[in-house]
């Protein structure tokens, strides 16, 4: 039940929003389907952008750098950098990673009304 009622918010938020803009403006068809690439467009960069961060993509690659910068520092800082956890990683943040099923939902949702809008411009 909870997943439909996450898939209904997702189909409806984009379109509502669009709409709701577009009352503000001209009424034409052709600025609503920009109105709705926008708004698509803006909510798929967010929802991807939360997708990398909880998948913790980046912290593999923060690991790395904070190893090199311990590697290559100076012998003085190394013994200064020795008992900081931070600089000196013994491993990687976490051994798993969840990603929230409303983000996948959301992002899958905007990205189909992205291709959408582009298809409905072209056609137009």
């Amino acid at each position: 039940m909870r997943q439909k009622q996450t898939l209904l918010i997702w189909l409806l938020l984009t379109p509502l929003i669009s709409l709701i803009l577009w009352l503000f403006g001209t009424h034409h068809f052709t600025h609503f389907v920009n109105i709705l690439f926008y708004i698509a467009t803006i909510l798929t960069i967010i929802l991807f952008v939360l997708i990398v961060v909880q998948e913790g993509i980046l912290d593999p690659t923060s690991y790395g750098f904070r190893r090199l910068k311990y590697q290559l520092s100076n012998k003085k800082k190394r013994q200064a950098l020795d008992e900081d956890e931070f600089f000196k990683p013994k491993q990687v943040k976490r051994e798993q990673y969840i990603v929230e099923t409303w983000v996948i939902s959301g992002f899958i949702i905007n990205l189909i009304y992205f291709i959408l809008s582009i298809i409905l411009a072209f056609t137009i």
